[in-house]
């Protein structure tokens, strides 16, 4: 019998067939309790985001308080998720003058050369388990800031439920970021709400340019999107296996309790919410978790199941279904929220993938199924210097394994796209976001479902973009991005710096291998075979890790580096305090395929494809320190990871240990 699951885009099916299988192997989960005593909204609806309480008169600070709470959030048609973790923003220390609490959290608008200053505030109710798990801080995701700023477990202590911590930087490069916690339990921190937008412009006016050339569509048709995922359980012995057989999926096989509940890496409401149900620390909990809560994703065991949420979300909100596919869309679900456009207008989308695991392929299709392209403008680091349409098969024949004209993006990527609605579009276009084959062997599994529906009223001018369309090329050379070039530095090894003694030198390897180690059965992801001990050993103090992958370097230099995915799975390499430009995938050492060459960039997030080697440079820059007046601010130790949140957790990630 079909059900509904609260807060799910479509149906989902009861099934028990593979539970045995699914049993076998599954993640431990944790529970936290408390609320604040308001009920939390998801701010302004699925095609706003809040923005931030500034309390600084200043025109070039901007100064605000952000709070972590436990609460009751209203996902609009998705119904209540009764125990999310969400964030506010108060511009005043006695945090009265507040947004309501927030999935996502309050967006930051900034432009280069801002000064920002966040009081954090861990609201967060004490979990009663040992190590305490509800922790926390903010990691400022892709910003080039003061080292004391990063927000992570090396760099800070972690924040106690009750306790504080200030940051304080200055933000240098134009682009898409965001912000989430980075201590322990923070898988489950951001699958449960924790996580936000900030959007930088630059400050020579080059956005401004292209807009009053009607290149880029203007601030009033531009709109940001976080776009998450989230489970929330149905009431003990309703909730699903998997999802409704007739539901769409790229791959045109609907067959989900096959191949949805026999992937081993599947974690169904079934399994998260009452077959085996966690604490925050990843041990056990006996009592099923009720209708309406939001359970925990993290195992802390060397390697569990991990999968997308049942219930895909734009800006905190379930825009609700559509029958049919992207090619032969059908009628809209009755309380399917829209946004109102003109066609022949352009549509700016600055979309932010905050999701522990999920991959969004985003693709456009109109009131009769025709692909709309989005056309990318930028991204992680600002403006291109030319529009490009990205997916299917490149001139050289790499498969990108989406098609032409669809958006990727991985977890913790961004981008900046433009699509120019047709003169002739009617009725209702539909972004949808479809499965994507992360894994080489197979798919995740998850259906394709509406993430956008734009309802065509009227007409306007109009508005064309192309691949190749030149932006920043068109307002001349200095307004180009800059390739990165001399990188021809070598990795060092520290001789008694910062008090190190017997701990190990690091390697000097300019490859960085991402590798499943195999540990007693279980392949553990890690660095060059080197799980990070991470999270959940109850040491929130700045583990001293300083493992055989660790890298380090020196400031001020210009460095080209490698990483080499030696696993069967996509990985989206982060590497913190610093933007990467990317420049080519190659096969790695011992196999055969095409290669990739990068647009001219500059990223955080680079997805490594299986069995290929990215090849990208950066510049060790520094900045000031959190004083604002000590040069030196680049150095100190800066994590690298995949951004799959649990691949993090179980130990893929290391340091690049930058030094004076």
């Amino acid at each position: 019998m079909a059900q509904v699951l609260p807060g799910n885009l479509a149906k989902v099916k009861n099934v028990s067939t593979w539970k045995a299988c699914l049993v076998a192997i599954l993640a431990v989960m944790l529970f936290v309790s408390g609320k604040e005593s308001a009920q939390a909204t998801t701010g302004v609806g699925p095609y706003e985001v809040p923005q931030v309480k500034d309390g600084n008169n200043d025109p070039n600070i901007v100064e605000t308080y952000i709070v972590a709470v436990e609460t009751s959030v209203d996902l609009g048609n998705a119904g209540m998720a009764n125990n999310a973790m969400a964030y506010k923003s108060c511009s005043d220390a006695g945090l009265t003058d507040c947004t309501p609490a927030a999935i996502p959290g309050p967006e930051f608008r900034l432009k280069v050369g801002n000064r920002v200053i966040v009081h954090f505030v861990n609201k967060l109710p004490g979990s009663n388990l040992t190590p305490e798990a509800n922790v926390s801080g903010i990691h400022w995701h892709g910003i080039e800031l003061n080292n004391e700023s990063d927000g992570t477990e090396v760099t800070q202590h972690a924040v106690a439920p009750g306790d504080n911590f200030t940051y304080d930087f200055t933000v240098s490069r134009p682009g898409i970021y965001w912000y989430h916690p980075h201590h322990h339990s923070s898988t489950n921190q951001v699958a449960k709400g924790l996580y936000g937008s900030i959007i930088i412009e630059d400050k020579d006016g080059h956005e401004a340019a292209l807009i009053a050339q009607n290149v880029i569509p203007s601030a009033e048709h531009t709109k940001t999107l976080v776009i998450s995922d989230i489970t929330v359980c149905g009431a003990p012995g309703s909730n699903p296996a998997t999802f409704a057989g007739d539901l769409p999926h790229v791959s045109g096989v609907q067959a989900w309790e096959i191949n949805y509940q026999n992937h081993i890496l599947t974690q169904s409401p079934r399994l998260l919410c009452e077959t085996h149900p966690i604490d925050a620390n990843g041990a056990y909990r006996p009592t099923p978790y009720q209708a309406g809560d939001v359970p925990n994703i993290q195992s802390d065991d060397l390697i569990g199941p991990m999968s997308e949420g049942f219930t895909v979300l734009t800006n905190g909100v379930n825009v609700e279904g559509r029958l049919g596919s992207p090619s032969e869309p059908g009628a809209l679900e009755a309380n399917a929220q829209t946004l109102k456009v003109e066609a022949g207008q352009g549509l700016r989308l600055q979309i932010v993938n905050p999701s522990p695991v999920r991959y969004l392929r985003l693709r456009l299709t109109t009131n009769d199924g025709k692909k709309i392209d989005l056309v990318r403008i930028g991204g992680e680091g600002g403006l291109l210097n030319h529009a490009v349409v990205e997916g299917g098969m490149t001139g050289n024949y790499f498969d990108t394994k989406y098609e032409q004209g669809e958006i990727l993006l991985p977890p913790a990527g961004r981008a900046d796209v433009v699509a120019a609605i047709p003169s002739a579009a009617t009725g209702v276009l539909t972004l949808w976001t479809e499965d994507f084959q992360r894994v080489a062997a197979t798919y995740s599994w998850t259906p394709t479902v509406p993430v956008m529906h734009l309802k065509v009223a009227g007409s306007g001018t109009s508005y064309g973009i192309a691949n190749d369309t030149p932006l920043l090329a068109s307002l001349g050379s200095e307004a180009m991005v800059k390739a990165l070039n001399g990188a021809s530095n070598d990795l060092v090894v520290p001789v008694g710096e910062d008090g190190i003694n017997g701990a190990p030198a690091g390697s000097t390897d300019k490859d960085i291998q991402l590798t499943f180690f195999n540990n007693t059965g279980a392949f553990q992801p890690s660095i060059d075979g080197i799980p990070m001990p991470r999270d959940f050993n109850g040491d929130f103090s700045g583990n001293p890790f300083f493992l055989e992958s660790a890298r380090h370097a020196k400031l001020d230099n210009t460095m080209e580096l490698k990483v080499t995915n030696m696993t069967g799975a996509n990985h989206p390499f982060h590497l913190h305090g610093f933007s990467v430009q990317p420049i080519e995938l190659t096969p790695r050492a011992g196999t055969y395929g095409p290669s990739y060459t990068f647009p001219l960039e500059f990223r955080d997030i680079v997805d490594v494809p299986a069995n290929y080697t990215l090849t990208f440079r950066v510049s060790l820059d520094d900045r000031l320190k959190k004083d604002n007046q000590t040069a030196g601010g680049g150095a100190g130790r800066w994590l690298f990871h995949c951004h799959i949140l649990p691949h993090a957790t179980f130990g893929m990630m290391s340091e690049l240990h930058v030094h004076h």
